[in-house]
C-alpha cells in the first residue's frame, strides 16, 4: 500500500540493537563456516539499520551483494536519479512512466518523483549501493528500474498498474516491488461487474508477466485488517466520497491478494531488543500473508537534500522481501517465479503467535501455527538463507 501509516514515527533517530553486530557474527560463524566469505566494510549509517541486521542481510553480504544481471522494478512514485546512494544502481534504459493513462513514457524525467519520495525510500531498502556513504540496501549490487505508477495526486489507477506489470514482463525484470493498493477501492469486489473487470485485467497482467519470469512482491496494507475475514469497509472510493460497504472475501486488495503475488506483513522492533512483533497498522490474515519483514521505523533514502529518513508501513516491509528475492535470483538465475516464492516461504524464520501478539495488538488476534499464522505467514524473511542455499 502507498502507506498512510508511513507518516507515523518519523521524528526521532534509530537506536541500535542491544545485540551488537559483532556478537551476532560470532554466533552465526558456525552456521555458514564453509561458505566463501568476503570482508565487508559497512557504509556509515548501516549500524542504524536494525531491519537489515534482523533479516541477516549483513551476513548475506559477506557472501554476495547480488548480481548486476538481476533487475528489480520499483512500481511506485519514481526514484530520485540524483541520490548518490541510488544513482549507481538505477537502470535508466528500463525506467518508465505509466501515469499518462497507462501509456509508456520513457522521457528522461518522466519516471522521476514529483510530489512523493515514497518510491525513493522503497528503492533504498531494496538496493542502496555499497559505496561508502549513507546506508546499504538488501541487494546493493542489483539494478533497479523506476516504473512510475503513482500520479502527482498520489493515486494508482488500474491502467497505471497494468502498464507497470506489462512493462516488467516485456523488459525481463526479475522482481517487482508493489507498495500500494490500486485506487480508488481498497477492496475490489468480484460480485460487482465493474470491479470484477479490474480484478480480471490486473490479474491477467500479473499472470502474463509472471510467465515471462517476473516475481511480484506486494505490501499487505496498513488498515490493521484481517484479510481472511472481510466484513465491511468505509474507505472507498478514496478519490471522491467514501461510503460504508458490506464486503466479503471475494473482495480483494489488489495487487497483494492476487494469485502469484507474495503478500508481506510488517513487523516492528520491540524497544532496542532483537525481538519483533506485528506492526500495529499491518494487515494480517491466515493463508493470506505469505511472509513478514521489518516495516516500522525504517531508515532509507529520501529526496530532500539527497538525504535519509524514517518511514513506517507495509510499504517499507515489502521492499525487504523484493531485495531478498533479488539476492535469491542472483544465486539461482535459472529459478522460475514459483520456485523463488516457494523458497522465500521455506527459508523464512518462524514467528509464532507470541503472547504480546494475542493481547496487545489492535485488530484481529493472531491465529495459526508457528510455521503458518495470520500475522507472519510462513515467517520472517531470511536474506542469509537466500544466498547460501
Amino acid at each position: 500500500t502507498v502507506a498512510v501509516s508511513e507518516r507515523a514515527e518519523q521524528a526521532s533517530t534509530l537506536r541500535q540493537s542491544a545485540r551488537s553486530r559483532s556478537t551476532e557474527r560470532a554466533e552465526l560463524k558456525g552456521e555458514f563456516a564453509n561458505t566463501p566469505q568476503k570482508y565487508v566494510k559497512p557504509d556509515p549509517r548501516e549500524g542504524e539499520q536494525w531491519d537489515m541486521a534482523h533479516i541477516k542481510a549483513d551476513h548475506a553480504h559477506e557472501i554476495t551483494d547480488g548480481s548486476r544481471k538481476v533487475l528489480v522494478g520499483v512500481l511506485d512514485s519514481g526514484i530520485d536519479a540524483d541520490h548518490p546512494d541510488l544513482a549507481p544502481n538505477i537502470d535508466v534504459n528500463n525506467s518508465v512512466n505509466c501515469t499518462d493513462g497507462g501509456t509508456i513514457d520513457r522521457s528522461p524525467t518522466g519516471w522521476q518523483p514529483t510530489t512523493s519520495d515514497h518510491g525513493t525510500h522503497v528503492a533504498g531498502t531494496i538496493g542502496a549501493a555499497r559505496n561508502g556513504i549513507g546506508i546499504t540496501g538488501v541487494a546493493p549490487n542489483v539494478r533497479m528500474a523506476s516504473v512510475k505508477v503513482v500520479n502527482d495526486d498520489g493515486f494508482i489507477y488500474p491502467e497505471y498498474a497494468i502498464c507497470g506489470f506489462m512493462w516488467a514482463g516485456l523488459r525481463g525484470m526479475d522482481v517487482t516491488n508493489n507498495s500500494y493498493y490500486i485506487d480508488p477501492f481498497e477492496f475490489w469486489c468480484q460480485d460487482q461487474a465493474n470491479q470484477a473487470a479490474v480484478v480480471e485485467a490486473v490479474g491477467r497482467a500479473v499472470t502474463w508477466s509472471t510467465k515471462k519470469g517476473t516475481v511480484h512482491v506486494a505490501a499487505a496494507g496498513n488498515s490493521a485488517y484481517d484479510l481472511s475475514r472481510k466484513t465491511t469497509n468505509a474507505s472507498s472510493p478514496n478519490d471522491s466520497t467514501p461510503i460504508e460497504r458490506t464486503i466479503n472475501n471475494g473482495c480483494l486488495d489488489i495487487p497483494t491478494e492476487l494469485p502469484e503475488v507474495v503478500t508481506v506483513s510488517s513487523y516492528a522492533q520491540i524497544g532496542t531488543s532483537n525481538e519483533t512483533q506485528l506492526s500495529s497498522f499491518s494487515n494480517r490474515g491466515k493463508n493470506v500473508i505469505d511472509v513478514a519483514a521489518p516495516g516500522s521505523r525504517i531508515l532509507s533514502t529520501i529526496v530532500k537534500d539527497n538525504g535519509y529518513g524514517l518511514k513506517s508501513g507495509t510499504s517499507m516491509a515489502s521492499p525487504h522481501v523484493a531485495g531478498v528475492a533479488a539476492l535469491m535470483k542472483s544465486k539461482h538465475p535459472g529459478w522460475r517465479p514459483a520456485r523463488v516464492i516457494q523458497q522465500l516461504k521455506a527459508q523464512a524464520d518462524e514467528r509464532p503467535c507470541a503472547p504480546q501478539q494475542t493481547s496487545s495488538s489492535p485488530g484481529a488476534l493472531c491465529t495459526g501455527s508457528p510455521s503458518n499464522n495470520s500475522y507472519a505467514g510462513h515467517g520472517m524473511i531470511d536474506a542469509l538463507d537466500a544466498v547460501r542455499r
